[in-house]
């Protein structure tokens, strides 16, 4: 076989590995030519077109012999180029926005939102690979990926130009005036909310001046009297008939350790006396339980019926089954004075009991023995004091001395009777009126979250607030859960109740200061035209298709609550005019930045995603 002779860089590795490919092919063709021409007719090739690939092949060959190390680099395109520029004259601009200490580097929101503009559609870096751009702009190409990462899946009307109306001062009195008539909390929430749902930027002294020369509020209010305990929401027939319990938290400092404890009591309606006093972690059934037995011992036998609170765990079967034979019922629903006893002999102890201060090495259950005897001894000295409508003798021997007769038996088992006949027409009028979907959502989540509900009393309880803050409580408890960021000891149905009460609340607020908000808009408020003012001027100097970027970028900036509200609004409008296609193009950019902006509130952030999804899907 004539085969031509090889260039002088061919190195022989390249050689072998030709000879032997030649072996391979002259193996499966079965014959082995002699000249060019026998291998050209063998394999059935033309002979110009077989020259031509042996020179291509030749001149290729070096190729696959690359000197060793790394290639040299590939000059840097000018989007590269653009893009280091760019970086380069904010940061000259912005000092202190990016900076690296070490592993860890930290990042201004105003520098991440350049980034995100660098790399959108309409940015020099848009052509670059991600590696490229990551090493443009000097950011690891993790935490790009991080700002960049897509997200998870009514227009405010725009405001008039402002009137010629008196000074800003005389505007900010008049709000401060109109405001307090309809104002239900205290004085410094309302000064706050001055602040941040009005724009009045004056502090407590100044609002009190106004307030008080106006007549509409004096310096010192005069004290308001205490509320009179409701009469007959119990009866005190006589001792052993009704016991009430309650719990109260309290704290005990053992050297510079405080320990909290609930302290459950239980009092007899009828003598006064205090039965029972027990010490333990948290407010739940196993302290109601050991609380009653503690009082049997004390009493000698058990009372005719306990009157608790609606707390979900004083409620159950196990406390039904403990205090057996006697009966429980429920106190009346958000009234203290239905357990006016036990309620008040808590606030006497908290007046009159000295600071539980220990002092020495000791541990919690030190602690807790000491309480126990404090509250114990508290007890016993209450117990033996007269009383002036037990005609001069103690709770304790009005309890040990006095004994019913069969009709007042009768008529306070009749009285308990007619109690519970009323709680259960009560019951079943609520249930009544219960949504369906919302009882099912609650027995599923309540069944997921492994809290037992057997008589659907938290289910039932909880079916007043919406679907959307049951969803939200349950699904916050689940991630709390999951996390391992529940608190210790809590009760799981007091716990799930309380996140879906706040939720309920937020959004009620957060409802009625949008509506607010219109409402003001509509009335040209001059405490928010400079608002009104610099969005005319956005929109006069910005294309259309930007504007809802300076918004979202104004309202991540925005200090006063009302300054959010407002540009979130303006926001959420501007992107409902755009027309649909652009403004879902437009969204996963702008939700980029709301995510990268982490000193931005969370819920802020939470809350402006929400709005400008809400107006992406209006325009669908």
């Amino acid at each position: 076989m004539n085969i031509p002779e090889s260039a002088p860089e061919t190195k022989p590795s390249l050689l072998a590995a030709i000879l032997l490919w030649a072996i391979e092919i002259i193996r499966e063709l079965g014959s082995w030519p002699r000249t060019a021409t026998e291998a050209i007719a063998l394999v059935g090739a033309g002979r110009s077109q077989a020259y031509e690939t042996l020179a291509r092949i030749k001149e290729f060959a070096g190729e696959l012999h690359r000197q060793p190390g790394r290639p040299e680099a590939e000059p840097a395109p000018e989007a590269t180029i653009a893009v280091m520029q760019r970086v380069r004259d904010f940061l000259l601009a912005h000092p202190g926005a990016a900076k690296h200490a070490g592993p860890r580097s930290r990042y201004s929101d105003t520098f991440r939102r350049f980034v995100l503009d660098l790399a959108s559609p309409q940015g020099p870096g848009h052509g670059l690979t991600r590696e490229q751009f990551a090493d443009a702009v000097g950011i690891p190409p993790g935490t790009l990926d991080d700002w960049l990462r897509e997200p998870p899946p009514a227009s405010a009307p725009e405001a008039p130009p402002p009137p010629d109306v008196p000074t800003i001062r005389q505007v900010h009195v008049s709000v401060i005036l109109s405001e307090w008539p309809n104002w239900h909390g205290t004085f410094l929430d309302f000064c706050r909310s001055l602040r941040e749902q009005h724009r009045v930027p004056y502090g407590a002294t100044f609002i009190g001046s106004v307030l008080d020369a106006a007549g509409l509020r004096q310096r010192r209010p005069p004290r308001q009297p205490e509320a009179p305990w409701s009469s007959g929401a119990f009866r005190l027939l006589f001792p052993g008939f009704q016991w009430i319990g309650d719990g109260t938290t309290l704290a005990i400092r053992l050297d510079d350790q405080s320990y909290v404890f609930n302290a459950e009591g239980v009092i007899d309606a009828a003598s006064n006396g205090l039965v029972a006093f027990d010490v333990t972690d948290t407010e739940d059934e196993q302290a109601v339980v050991e609380a009653f037995q503690h009082g049997v011992e004390t009493a000698g036998a058990p009372p005719l019926a306990v009157t608790l609170d609606n707390r979900p765990s004083n409620l159950t079967a196990t406390v039904e089954a403990a205090i057996a034979p006697a009966e429980l019922l429920a106190s009346t629903p958000a009234r203290g004075q239905s357990k006016a006893p036990i309620e008040g002999n808590f606030g006497l102890f908290q007046q009159t009991a000295p600071p539980l201060v220990v002092s020495g090495a000791n541990q919690r259950e030190l602690a807790r023995s000491i309480l126990q005897l404090v509250l114990t001894t508290y007890a016993w000295a209450r117990n033996g004091k007269p009383r002036k409508r037990l005609g001069g003798r103690s709770p304790r021997d009005a309890y040990r001395d006095d004994r019913p007769t069969p009709e007042q038996i009768d008529e306070a088992k009749e009285y308990i009777i007619e109690l519970q006949r009323r709680q259960e027409l009560i019951r079943r009028t609520r249930e009544a009126r219960l949504d369906p979907v919302r009882l099912a959502l609650l027995d599923q989540g309540l069944h997921d979250l492994d809290i037992p509900d057997p008589d659907r009393r938290t289910a039932r309880s909880l079916a007043f607030f919406t679907v959307d803050a049951i969803i939200y409580g349950l699904a916050t408890f689940a991630a709390k859960r999951e996390a391992g960021t529940l608190p210790d000891g809590a009760e799981p149905r007091s716990y799930l109740g309380g996140i879906i009460r706040n939720r309920q609340i937020q959004v009620e607020l957060e409802l009625t200061a949008k509506h607010l908000l219109e409402q003001r808009l509509r009335l040209a408020d001059l405490t928010l035209a400079p608002l009104a003012g610099e969005a005319d001027r956005i929109r006069e100097t910005n294309p259309a298709i930007d504007v809802p970027r300076e918004f979202v970028d104004q309202a991540l900036q925005a200090g006063p609550l009302i300054d959010f509200r407002f540009w979130t609004a303006a926001a959420a409008s501007s992107l409902a005019q755009l027309p649909q296609p652009i403004a879902q193009a437009l969204f996963a950019g702008l939700t980029r930045r709301v995510v990268a902006s982490f000193h931005t509130d969370p819920q802020r952030r939470a809350d402006l995603i929400d709005a400008i999804a809400g107006a992406v899907t209006a325009t669908a």
